[in-house]
C-alpha cells in the first residue's frame, strides 16, 4: 500500500492476487480458480485419477484450507524482515514494509517476538513436508492424487513450497536429501509449468480501468444470478460487510447482486465514487459475512 490504482476496482480489499475481467473483481486464489474453471473448463484443473471416473473436486477445493490456513502461515511465520542476507531484497527490512504487514496483518510486526516463535513454526513447516513426502511414498505416483498431469492439488502445496524458497527462512527443512521424493515432484512440477505456460501480457494499471469502465458486470452472457436456497438468512438486495476471518479483516461493504453455494458476489456501496461500476466476488469459505445495517 497504497496502491491506488487497484483500490478503486478491490474497494477496500488488499490482498492479493486479485483476477480482474472485463467489471468483475474476483478475489482470493479460492474464487479465482472457481470462475478460471469455470470459463475454461479444459483442461480442468480437477483431472480424474488415472484409472478412475470420479472426480476430487470437492477434495480440491478443500485442501486450499490445509495449504492457505496452516501451511502458508507456518512459512509467513519465519518471514525474514530483518534478514542480512544481501540476497533477500531490501524491502523486506524496510520500515515501510513492516508498517505495511502490521497493517495487513493487524497487529505490530516486532521481529523479536517471530525469533522467539520460530521454532514453532519451523516444525509446523516440517510436518507438512513429511504429509507431502508421504504422500509420494508409492514410486509410481507421478502427481500430488495421481492424475494424469498436475491439478489443483500440486498447484496449491507447489506455491508454498516456492515462497518458502524464495525467503529463504527455513534453509534446515529446504533440503532435497531430506525430502528426496518430495523435491523429484517439485522439480517435474516446474518443468512442467515452464514448458506449458504462456508468456503473459503486460498491461498498466491505467489500461485496467479502462477496461473495467467499458464493461459492465455480471453481463457476460454466461453467468447466471443466483440465489442459494440452501441459506436462509441472506438473500439478494442484502446489504453486507465481507472480511477474512485471519488477517487482512478490512471489510468491503456492499449489496449482495449473487448467492452462490461457494461464490458471493456484491456491487459495492461506494462505486459512485470511481465513475464504474464493478461487482467484486468472495468465496464464502474463509470469510465473515455480516450484514450491513448502517446503509440504506
Amino acid at each position: 500500500m497504497p496502491r491506488p490504482l487497484l483500490q478503486p476496482l478491490t474497494h477496500g480489499y488488499r490482498r492479493i492476487p486479485v483476477l480482474q475481467i472485463g467489471s468483475d473483481i474476483f478475489v482470493d486464489t479460492a474464487s479465482i480458480i472457481e470462475e478460471l474453471e469455470r470459463r475454461y473448463p479444459e483442461p480442468t484443473l480437477f483431472p480424474k485419477r488415472n484409472g478412475s471416473d470420479k472426480s476430487d473436486r470437492g477434495l480440491g477445493l478443500a485442501i486450499s484450507m490445509w495449504t492457505d490456513r496452516y501451511f502458508l502461515p507456518s512459512i509467513l511465520g519465519i518471514f525474514p524482515y530483518d534478514s542480512k542476507d544481501p540476497s533477500m531484497p531490501k524491502l523486506f527490512s524496510s520500515k515501510e514494509f513492516k508498517e505495511d504487514r502490521s497493517s495487513l496483518l493487524g497487529t505490530p510486526v516486532k521481529p523479536e517476538i517471530l525469533l522467539q516463535a520460530r521454532q514453532y513454526n519451523v516444525d509446523k513447516i516440517r510436518s507438512n513436508f513429511e504429509w507431502v513426502e508421504l504422500q509420494f511414498s508409492d514410486d509410481d505416483r507421478e502427481w500430488f492424487l495421481d492424475t494424469p498431469y498436475p491439478s489443483i492439488f500440486d498447484i496449491h502445496v507447489a506455491t508454498n513450497i516456492w515462497f518458502l524458497g524464495v525467503i529463504q527462512g527455513a534453509k534446515d527443512v529446504l533440503n532435497p536429501n531430506l525430502y528426496p521424493k518430495t523435491y523429484s515432484w517439485y522439480r517435474k512440477f516446474l518443468k512442467y509449468v515452464k514448458s506449458n505456460g504462456i508468456k503473459p501480457k503486460k498491461i498498466s494499471g491505467e489500461e485496467a480501468l479502462e477496461i473495467a469502465k467499458k464493461f459492465k458486470p455480471l453481463n457476460d452472457g454466461e453467468r447466471k444470478v443466483e440465489q442459494d436456497q440452501k441459506d436462509a438468512t441472506r438473500k439478494l438486495g442484502d446489504n453486507v460487510a465481507i472480511q477474512p476471518d485471519d488477517y487482512g479483516k478490512i471489510p468491503v461493504k456492499g449489496k449482495i447482486v449473487s448467492l452462490g453455494d461457494r461464490i458471493i458476489g456484491i456491487r459495492p456501496h461506494d462505486v459512485d465514487k470511481t465513475g464504474f461500476e464493478v461487482v467484486i466476488w468472495f468465496p464464502r469459505a474463509g470469510y465473515r459475512i455480516k450484514p450491513d445495517n448502517g446503509k440504506l
